[in-house]
């Protein structure tokens, strides 16, 4: 958690700190305008090519992540350029649009076809992509910067516009009708998202308030292709709360700087302004934060937003005078901030000493015992002739997935039953799983295999060992019970048995000395804020108190 947090904080700082010029900060809005508009390019030569042309190239010492080829839909192809999904293609696409269309309009000093040709490309890349989010996210974007263009710039572009759909819907017959399909009826993407909700609150029902962890939810436990449930589950309601503020208030500074500037920088706030808005709607449209160009964009736009507002703040000063005030505040700041602490000492030594029970704690969390088996069934022995060989295992899926059924009407299943991870690894302690393995993928289900998987997790290995023979004596019992009563033959049959025979039971410790160091981390991070908000809070009284009766601000 600690790690991801720090590369996400790295990416924004780098950004926010590291850019101070106003020609600096123009230079970095030009190359990425350039470079995404290339990524662009890349991606509608794969859709009319039909070649995915980095499957073909390997880097040397590097391996491929056996995520290759393209994928497609309604007949066309879903270009992705050198993303890892489609969806993460469309959110640097939506995310750039902005900058780019504002450089081409603003940047007189460029040629045309230089200010123009990297937003033509994202936008016909965003329209061939066959992607919602896309489109979505470009909408979010424009309705944040249309308002604040002269309105003979905005009759030009969409005048502009409307004669690229057209081109675009002579030159790609059905893209239209494939387009307006996505957004009307359901489709398998659709209905995965919304099943998943009540999987999503029950994650969040077992660590409401700081989540189980950034980064600690992959697919082996749930896909919900949200990021905002997998916010929530992460780092819970306070975390995703901490977020969702410093996206607004990233989109407002860049905002409120757009009347700073001339025509050209003051442009540019309300186009980073938007692409954080798109960037932030389309976490809700995927598990943003497992791919790393869309997580990495969106923090670079954070940043960008902060560096921004810096180099608006004085418009007068040379580069070189900022340059040099830089670095003094940055020596004065390092200095004031080892006094604040110093002066503030007590203010550390108590939050780290109320650290220590904490680590106490981590230190004596026990772990939890851990058991996996499953109940396999056999197709009768009379119609199969005694012959194993001619056994057909699929053929009684469906008397197993009754008898599934019946068990978890007698005993519900909880929510949070992972895709392929081990069932301890929700956070529950007393827990048992019974369901029917899937051989399918996200959107689609496969019960193809005649048998019953049983996870049980527990403090102590009597409970599991307890719990492990009252699930299989029930279960056993359902298959049997049902046939003798329609008045099967022995011989017809179908049994069943336990795969292994012995329930295996493993101890799953605790990591307590992780633990530990997290909580030590924390705790230097939070003594040291507060003593600097103490310092700050005793600073604001003394200057209240010594202020003159009657005075007035300047």
């Amino acid at each position: 958690m600690l790690i991801n947090t720090a590369s996400y904080c790295g990416v924004i700082l780098v950004a926010n700190d590291g850019v101070r010029d106003r020609s600096r900060f123009l230079v970095l809005m030009r190359r990425l305008s350039l470079f995404v508009g290339l990524y662009a390019l890349l991606g509608a030569i794969q859709f009319f090519s039909g070649v995915n042309f980095v499957d073909q190239y390997h880097l040397p010492g590097l391996t491929a992540n056996g995520v290759e080829g393209i994928d497609s839909r309604g007949g066309f192809i879903r270009s992705e350029s050198t993303a890892r999904h489609p969806l993460e293609y469309a959110a640097v696409l939506a995310m750039v649009l902005p900058i780019a269309l504002t450089l081409g309009i603003r940047d007189t000093q460029r040629a045309l076809l230089r200010r123009f040709l990297p937003p033509a490309f994202i936008f016909l890349a965003a329209f061939i992509s066959v992607t919602r989010s896309a489109l979505l996210g470009i909408v979010v974007g424009l309705i944040v910067l249309v308002p604040t263009w002269e309105r003979r710039i905005r009759t030009r572009l969409i005048l502009v516009g409307l004669a690229g759909l057209s081109v675009l819907y002579v030159v790609v017959p059905g893209l239209a009708g494939t387009i307006l399909g996505m957004f009307s009826g359901s489709d398998p993407s659709v209905d995965s998202r919304t099943s998943s909700f009540g999987a999503a609150l029950g994650y969040f029902s077992l660590t409401p308030v700081f989540g189980r962890g950034l980064g600690t939810m992959n697919p082996t436990y749930h896909i919900f292709d949200n990021q905002y449930f997998g916010l929530l589950i992460e780092v819970g309601l306070v975390g995703t709360l901490a977020f969702l503020a410093m996206i607004l208030a990233a989109a407002l500074v860049a905002w409120q700087g757009r009347k700073l500037g001339g025509p050209m920088l003051g442009g540019l706030g309300p186009a980073l302004a938007g692409g954080i808005l798109a960037g932030a709607l389309l976490c809700a449209f995927f598990d943003a934060f497992h791919f790393p160009q869309a997580v990495g964009m969106l923090m670079l736009m954070l940043g960008l937003c902060g560096a921004y507002r810096n180099v608006e703040i004085d418009t007068t000063a040379t580069d070189a005078r900022r340059r040099s005030i830089v670095l003094a505040s940055a020596t004065v700041g390092a200095q004031r901030f080892g006094a604040m602490l110093l002066r503030r000492w007590y203010v550390m030594l108590l939050v780290l000493l109320m650290a220590i029970p904490a680590c106490y704690l981590a230190m004596g969390a026990k772990g939890v015992y851990y058991a996996k088996f499953e109940i396999g069934f056999d197709a009768p022995p009379g119609s199969t002739m005694n012959n194993a060989l001619r056994t057909e295992g699929f053929y009684v899926v469906d008397f197993t997935a009754m008898v599934q059924r019946m068990y978890e009407g007698r005993y519900p299943n909880p929510v949070v039953i992972p895709t392929s991870a081990p069932l301890y690894g929700t956070g529950m302690k007393h827990a048992s799983a019974v369901f029917l393995p899937s051989a399918g993928g996200q959107w689609q289900t496969n019960f193809n295999k005649p048998s019953i998987n049983v996870e049980i997790v527990g403090t102590s290995p009597e409970e599991v060992n307890s719990r492990a023979s009252s699930v299989a004596q029930e279960l056993e019992r359902l298959a049997v019970v049902p046939q003798e009563q329609m008045g099967v033959w022995k011989s017809a049959l179908i049994t069943t048995d336990m795969r292994p025979s012995e329930v295996p039971m493993s101890y799953v410790p605790v990591r307590g000395k992780y633990a530990v160091v997290g909580i030590c981390l924390l705790g230097v991070g939070v003594s040291g804020a507060l003593a600097i908000g103490v310092e700050r809070l005793f600073g604001n009284l003394s200057k209240r108190r010594h202020k003159l009766p009657g005075a007035t601000a300047v």
